[in-house]
């Protein structure tokens, strides 16, 4: 298998530098400047791999978007007003509830009326209890 590196383009170094010398530079500059030209080519340009890595990311990411068949399903699926007003009647408004809170209030009264007449009833039972354990035994 090739290396990504072999994919790409060739840069003619030694034309590079034997046209540098022509333009006045010596052996070092000319060198010196090629080698800062085919780094620059090899690092900063995209490979066949490269490519092939931003097309699976780009088609990963396209397919995670959502597509207008979604809107438009999405879209016709929702509720009209008929649809919400018809909902909401059901529910109770706000003086209903009030009414509601006050009918449990008397209930929760009633209730309390009647626990505590149970419970001095079974208090008056003890107290009889005992009083007659007391005759008994005393």
């Amino acid at each position: 298998m090739a290396s990504p590196r072999s994919t790409m383009p060739a840069f003619d170094t030694h034309k590079a530098i034997k046209a540098l010398r022509q333009a006045g530079f010596d052996d070092v500059q000319a060198e010196a400047v090629v080698d800062q030209i085919n780094g620059a080519i090899t690092e900063n340009l995209a490979c066949k791999a490269d490519l092939d890595e931003a097309e699976r990311n780009l088609a990963a990411r396209i397919d995670a978007c959502v597509t207008q068949a979604q809107l438009d399903a999405a879209i016709a699926n929702l509720a009209t007003r008929d649809e919400l007003r018809a909902a909401i009647e059901p529910l109770a408004t706000k003086e209903e509830l009030a009414q509601l809170g006050l009918r449990m209030i008397v209930r929760m009264e009633e209730l309390t009326g009647k626990m505590l007449k149970y419970m001095g009833g079974g208090l008056a039972s003890v107290v009889a209890l005992i009083k007659g354990l007391d005759v008994l035994v005393g």
